[in-house]
């Protein structure tokens, strides 16, 4: 089962060596999310948390990957069962919810960030879900489903509006930033068309030497050959740079979408917290910037 795999994925993050980075990304995490304390109500689902980021969202700056990502790469030390399964956590989905419909095994919700929907399999009664609540949660693909870990963070009703309209200013700079990578590939796209018109006339001049018996004519062309020549190994040069850069440009835009998804949720945790720990604060007072 998918708790089973979580659950041996939590053991080997937590045992050395990964454990000898614990404390370090322990108080990285409360930087932003706010120190926890054992006698908070929601302490045990706080540390829950923190471990999901600490596994799925922490990048390791030796080695730039997740801890899961450096736990896959190291195979040898897992089994080959839970490697197939937690292959597929790499594909999890960190989001800020909202439910919209509430069934017997099975709950629908919308992710504020993207606005995409998921079914997904596990008992309301056990997640004490209603229509209408946000809250932080991480979905991990096992077998055509999906399912939550099982650690929330719920924001209380009366801070919609505040998540919502920080999710836009995110969403806004992830747009801006799409549109600058859609620039360029338009210019790589551009770029690869002035090498394959002179890839063809390459072709076309070289087919046309093989036809004559000129020599003098030969030469003219073969000199028109090699300056195409130049000219493709120019293009070529532009096109390999612009899809590199392309790809660099892609990856980081993906991770500094992320990283911005994830300071939010931290942020807004570090509010609930606040919440939570609060007598005479309103809600207007907390989930504010």
């Amino acid at each position: 089962m998918i708790k089973d795999s979580l659950e041996h994925l939590i053991k080997i993050a937590t045992d050395a060596p990964f454990s000898n980075d614990l404390l370090v990304a322990r108080k990285e995490y409360q930087k932003y999310a706010g120190d926890i304390f054992e006698d908070d109500k929601s302490y045990e689902s706080q540390m829950a948390l923190f471990l999901e980021w600490y596994i799925f969202e922490r990048i390791d700056p030796i080695h730039d990957q997740t801890v899961l990502e450096v736990i896959i790469n190291n195979e040898k030390e897992v089994s080959p069962h839970l490697l197939k399964n937690i292959r597929k956590f790499t594909s999890n989905i960190h989001g800020l919810f909202i439910i919209k419909k509430v069934r017997g095994h099975s709950i629908r919700v919308i992710n504020l960030f993207d606005d995409e929907k998921y079914d997904v399999v596990g008992s309301s009664n056990k997640f004490y879900f209603s229509k209408g609540t946000v809250f932080e949660g991480r979905l991990l693909p096992h077998e055509d489903s999906c399912y939550f870990t099982g650690n929330f963070c719920f924001h209380p009703e009366g801070s919609k509006k505040f998540i919502k309209s920080e999710i836009k200013k995110i969403t806004s700079i992830q747009k801006s930033q799409e549109k600058k990578l859609e620039s360029q590939k338009r210019e790589a796209k551009k770029e690869n068309k002035k090498l394959n018109k002179t890839v063809c006339r390459i072709r076309k001049l070289q087919e046309k030497v093989q036809k004559l018996n000129d020599d003098k004519k030969i030469s003219k062309i073969q000199d028109n050959l090699d300056e195409l020549e130049s000219i493709r190994a120019k293009h070529e040069e532009d096109c390999s740079l612009l899809e590199k850069n392309i790809t660099i440009f892609a990856r980081e835009i993906h991770r500094e979408s992320k990283s911005n998804r994830t300071q939010l949720m931290l942020k807004l945790s570090r509010m609930q917290l606040l919440f939570e720990r609060s007598r005479n604060i309103e809600l207007k007072d907390i989930y504010r910037n």
